[in-house]
C-alpha cells in the first residue's frame, strides 16, 4: 500500500506538534497557568477576614490550581495557597520566609508590622530584598491592583487576626 505523499507530508507537523514524532520527549514542562485574576478584591476593604477575603483572594491570583506557582502538591513557590484556611494561616503568619535576605527581620506576614512583612515586599517591589530574593508576584502576570494590596495590608496592620 502506499502513502500519497501530499498528505503525509502536510501530517508531519501536525504529529510534532502533538508529541507524535516518535521516541521520548525531552521538553520541559509547560510554565504554570496564569492566576484566575490580579485584581481579586476590587474594592479595598478596611476589616477583612482572613478565611472569606484574603485567602480567596491568594488562591485566585497565585495558588489553588493544580498547576500554579503556590497550588497543588508541587508548588515552584515557598508557599502554598491550595490548603484550608488553617493550613494557609500556619505557613503564612510569623514564619520566617526561606528566600528573604536574613538578618532583617522579614516574617511571610508580621502581625502588625507591614513593613517587615515579606509577602507584601513580594507583591509591591520589583526585586524584593534585592537581586537574588525573587521577582515581584505574581509572577509573569499583571501586579497586583491596589485594592487587593491595601486589604492584604489593613489585615496584617490590624494584628493579622485569623477569621
Amino acid at each position: 500500500m502506499r502513502i500519497p505523499l501530499l498528505p503525509a507530508l502536510l501530517s508531519v507537523p501536525f504529529l510534532l506538534a502533538c508529541g507524535g514524532g516518535g521516541g521520548g520527549s525531552t521538553t520541559a514542562a509547560a510554565p504554570p497557568s496564569p492566576p484566575a485574576t490580579t485584581c481579586p478584591i476590587a474594592t479595598a476593604k478596611a476589616n477583612p477576614s482572613f478565611s472569606a477575603d484574603l485567602l480567596p483572594a491568594l488562591q485566585s491570583s497565585c495558588g489553588s490550581a493544580a498547576t500554579s506557582c503556590h497550588g497543588g502538591s508541587s508548588p515552584t513557590g515557598h508557599v502554598i495557597y491550595s490548603g484550608t484556611a488553617a493550613q494557609v494561616y500556619a505557613q503564612l503568619v510569623n514564619v520566617v520566609p526561606a528566600n528573604a535576605p536574613t538578618g532583617q527581620g522579614w516574617v511571610l506576614v508580621k502581625p502588625g508590622d507591614v513593613a517587615h512583612s515579606w509577602i507584601i515586599a513580594k507583591v509591591t517591589q520589583d526585586q524584593p530584598g534585592g537581586t537574588g530574593y525573587g521577582a515581584r508576584m505574581p509572577l509573569a502576570a499583571p501586579n497586583l491592583c491596589q485594592p487587593t494590596v491595601d486589604t492584604l495590608s489593613a489585615w496584617i496592620a490590624a494584628g493579622a487576626p485569623n477569621n
